[in-house]
This record gives C-alpha cells, sequence and structure tokens, in this order.
C-alpha cells in the first residue's frame, strides 16, 4: 500500500486529501497490527480478499494519519458513530473515506476550518447500463442532462461521485436522499448542486483529479 498526499488547488483551507494505492492480490495481514480487535474482527467477516484488503488499508492508514494530527497513539484512537452512523473521533480531524478498485481516498478535515467532509471514489464501468441505473439513482432533471452529454459516461461518474460526497459530508443515508439534490458540472472543477432540503444549502462540491479509469469527487460543508 502506498498512501500518497493530493495537492489541489481547489480544495478548501484545511482540508487535506490521500490517495491509496491497493494490493488486491496479497492478504492484508501485516495490517492488521494496525486495527483494534473489533476491526479485525470485521476483517474476518469480510468473504471477498479485495474487501479485506481495502477495509484493512483504509482504516490502518485513516488511523495514522488522525494519530499524526493529533500526537496520539494510532490503536489509542476511539471512532464512534454520530446520529446517522458517520463515523467520528472525538477532538480529531473530520474525515470521511472511500475505495474502489485498487484506489481509495481518505479526506481530512482540520478542526480549526469547522467542516465537515465526505469524499467518493468510483472505477468507471464502460459496461454499465446508465439508462437503467439512471432511473434508480438520478432525478428527473438529471437524467435528461444525461440523455443529451457528448460523453455520457462521464456526466453519469460525475453525477454518481458527486451525490455520493455530498450525501456523506452530510451524514445522512445515500438510497432515501439520491432524490434530494441534482448534480451538474460547474466552472472548472467546481460541481453544481442544486438542493431540495433548505438545511443542505451550503454544501459545496469539487471534481477531483483520479487514476485512469476512476472517477472521484470530494464535498464539505460548515459543522453545525
Amino acid at each position: 500500500m502506498r498512501i500518497l498526499p493530493l495537492a489541489d488547488a481547489a480544495l478548501p483551507a484545511g482540508i487535506e486529501l490521500f490517495r491509496l494505492e491497493l494490493d488486491l492480490a496479497t492478504e492484508p495481514t501485516a495490517l492488521r497490527a494496525a486495527l483494534s480487535s473489533d476491526e479485525d474482527a470485521r476483517l474476518q467477516r469480510f468473504v471477498q480478499r479485495a474487501d479485506r484488503v481495502r477495509f484493512a488499508a483504509a482504516r490502518s492508514a485513516l488511523r495514522g494519519l488522525l494519530a499524526e494530527r493529533m500526537g496520539r497513539d494510532p490503536l489509542g484512537l476511539r471512532f464512534e458513530a454520530g446520529p446517522q452512523g458517520k463515523p467520528f473521533v472525538r477532538e480529531a480531524p473530520r474525515f470521511n473515506v472511500a475505495h474502489s478498485g485498487t484506489q481509495a481516498l481518505i479526506a481530512l478535515a482540520d478542526p480549526a476550518v469547522g467542516l465537515e467532509v465526505g469524499v467518493d471514489i468510483e472505477h468507471r464501468s464502460e459496461d454499465i447500463d446508465i439508462e437503467a441505473l439512471g432511473e434508480l439513482v438520478f432525478t428527473p432533471t438529471e437524467r435528461a442532462a444525461l440523455r443529451v452529454a457528448d460523453d455520457r459516461l462521464a456526466a453519469f461518474y460525475l453525477r454518481w461521485t458527486g451525490k455520493e460526497a455530498v450525501l456523506k459530508a452530510i451524514g445522512v443515508g445515500i438510497t432515501e436522499h439520491l432524490q434530494s439534490l441534482d448534480i451538474a458540472a460547474g466552472t472548472g472543477a467546481a460541481i453544481d448542486i442544486v438542493m431540495r432540503v433548505p438545511a443542505w444549502q451550503a454544501v459545496r462540491a469539487i471534481r477531483l483529479d483520479a487514476p485512469a479509469g476512476y472517477a472521484a469527487a470530494l464535498a464539505w460543508h460548515p459543522v453545525s
């Protein structure tokens, strides 16, 4: 596993972003020492090796990054769940994690800037049924835009990663809130968001540079 800090001119001050390159062909045995007993038990419940690698790599890297910024022992950090199930560590940077294929992303927000973060990365499949999936996950406005997009696959993944990142930043369930916002490409890296929930109007999002074959997005909003 390699942990790569990412620089992006569009990142707000106080937010750090890291990309992990994962080796899915090797059992994550060495990473188990960096996990708590509960996390190790969870790791063993994954049937597929790739899922074990993704979980162990992302959680061990997250523990290390948080501990480094807090001056703490990584294994001394205690993860808790917020009202909607979003994990957090008391007095630590706000964080969010995503993984797909051989890639993972970790976003951290310095407590001093008062931002919640959400991140998503998706391995782009050329074989997806855009029409069928669009009916399930996109609003009528988004589906209409997809039908006339020059690059329908890119437009699909822009909306999908943007939607996931936004809803993860807010900390609500993905499936039940997919119709609560419209996503579209904005100027430069910006993602345009039309919210149908007044309390969510402050959320902002950007497209992230991703390795070939992937799409990614980051979202943030002020801590309430």
